[in-house]
């Protein structure tokens, strides 16, 4: 009775780490280029503050002032992760879309003009099995690997600074998934229909 006791408290254990382990990886996978980009500005920072010692120099003279200078650097690393928190909850609801709908052109073409967002889609798109029709609807409205920024960066400049897009790209409201995954089983996952309408 306590081996079996014993047995059933192993597995659970190991269930729960490998989902943890599972989510995050795949939170590390949804917004990798953003989590690069931390690295980058963590790595500035350091340089910034040990080797070209900025710190010494902000306590040099005008302490306040050159700390504000400073400022808006040393907030850099935050929005980036803010950026990663969000589009991670995009990959959570068009993984539960891909698993009830199958892939529809329309579900994901909100998400087409942001590099971030087709990512983050990219990856549940290939747990539910439509990557490649995905990367195909993609690749025919033009984008490659190389286009980095939004597409509102170049069409309309103004709007990056309007509540909506920073609520949005900063502070997306926290998505529960509907369906309990198994994270075993999610490379053999087939979504429930395979709609493949090409909505322009």
């Amino acid at each position: 009775m306590y081996q079996a006791y014993h047995l059933y408290r192993l597995q659970r254990y190991s269930a729960l780490v490998q989902n943890m382990a599972h989510k995050i990886l795949t939170y590390i996978k949804t917004g990798y280029l953003l989590h690069l980009i931390t690295a980058g500005e963590l790595a500035l920072l350091y340089i910034m503050l040990h080797v070209c010692r900025a710190g010494a120099w902000i306590m040099e003279a005008n302490t306040a002032g050159r700390f504000l200078l400073l400022l808006p650097l040393l907030w850099s690393p935050l929005f980036p992760q803010l950026d990663a928190r969000s589009r991670y909850q995009d990959y959570k609801m068009m993984k539960d879309c891909f698993y009830r709908l199958g892939f529809d052109a329309r579900l994901i073409k909100p998400f087409a003009k942001s590099r971030c967002q087709r990512d983050a889609l990219l990856v549940a798109a290939a747990e539910m099995g439509v990557r490649p029709q995905c990367a195909r609807y993609f690749k025919a409205r033009g984008y490659r690997w190389y286009h980095l920024f939004p597409d509102i960066v170049f069409e309309k400049p103004a709007v990056l600074f309007t509540r909506s897009f920073l609520v949005t790209t900063f502070f997306a409201k926290t998505y529960h998934s509907k369906i309990k995954y198994h994270p075993g089983a999610l490379k053999n996952s087939r979504p429930l229909r395979l709609n493949q309408t090409a909505a322009a």
